[in-house]
Parts: structure tokens; sequence; C-alpha cells
């Protein structure tokens, strides 16, 4: 009896060192689960950090605007022709902004005296009570893909108080 325990033991011994491990089906199936694992990560992780990136660029172009936007509206209202900066007219590439970041910008303005009307004739002069002030921020350098266009506007409207 004590021969067949020891054959017994053998037997278990050498069965269950055949079972020991992953055959090499198996390793080859978790690793392709684990490749497409990764690689929906990795796109989900890329096209997060490319949507971060077209906010930052509209936040810093917003920045910019608002910019300009202070900038005009502490200007003095004045009639036609008395102001260079706030007469009526359209103004391209007006200036070049630079972010704290580096990243420079084109600001263009367009300036409408009295768009709704013709203006008030007084004394042989055209009076202008309200100026319209529309804005535009476009990157210097264009981005590629869905931020090709990037355009930030502004309609500004100032009314003459006197």
């Amino acid at each position: 009896m004590y021969e067949s325990d020891k054959q017994s033991t053998l037997m278990l011994t050498r069965k269950n060192s055949r079972n020991d491990g992953f055959s090499l089906v198996e390793v080859i199936i978790a690793t392709v689960v684990m490749v497409i694992l990764c690689v929906g990560t990795l796109t989900v992780f890329t096209h997060a950090v490319r949507i971060n990136r077209g906010n930052n660029l509209r936040a810093q172009a917003q920045t910019v605007l608002q910019k300009e936007a202070e900038y005009y509206r502490s200007l003095k209202f004045l009639p036609i022709g008395s102001s260079p900066d706030l007469n009526g007219g359209t103004y391209n590439n007006v200036r070049t902004r630079t972010t704290p970041d580096g990243r420079a910008f084109y600001v263009s303005v367009v300036i409408d005296n009295d768009p709704y009307t013709t203006g008030v004739q007084v004394g042989g002069e055209t009076t202008c009570k309200f100026k319209e002030i529309k804005i535009t921020v476009v990157p210097v350098i264009a981005e590629s893909g869905w931020l090709a266009d990037l355009k930030t506007n502004l309609v500004l409207q100032r009314v003459r108080a006197n």
C-alpha cells in the first residue's frame, strides 16, 4: 500500500506540472486584448489633448478681444472726423497683440458710424450719435484642422450721451 501511495502522488505531481503556466495561445490572446484596450485609451487621450488645446487658444483669443474692447470703450466719443481712433472705417490687422505665453493675434476693427441711420445734418456737417464697433481677433499662425478658421468677434455699440 505504501508503494501505491507513492505512485498516486507521483501521478498527481506529473499531472500538476503539466498545468503550470499559460499556453502560447493564451498569452497571444491576452496580448491582443491589452493592445486593443491601450490603443482605444490613447485615441481618447489624444482627442482630449486636441480639444483642450483648442479651448486654450479660444480663451487666449477672448483675452485679447477683451483688452481691445476695453480700449475702445475707454475712448471718448467724438463726432465723425475728429478722432483718428474712433472714426468710421475698416482697419484690418490694425494691431498685433501677443499673449503672455507668446501667441500672437491680429486685431481687426470695423467702426460704423450710425449703422442704422444716415446721420443728421447740422450746419452742413453730419453728426454721429451712434457707433457700432466690430472687433475680430485671429491667430497670426493659423492652426490646422478644426481650428483653421478660428475668429473671435465682438460687436460694441456706443451712443453719444450729449
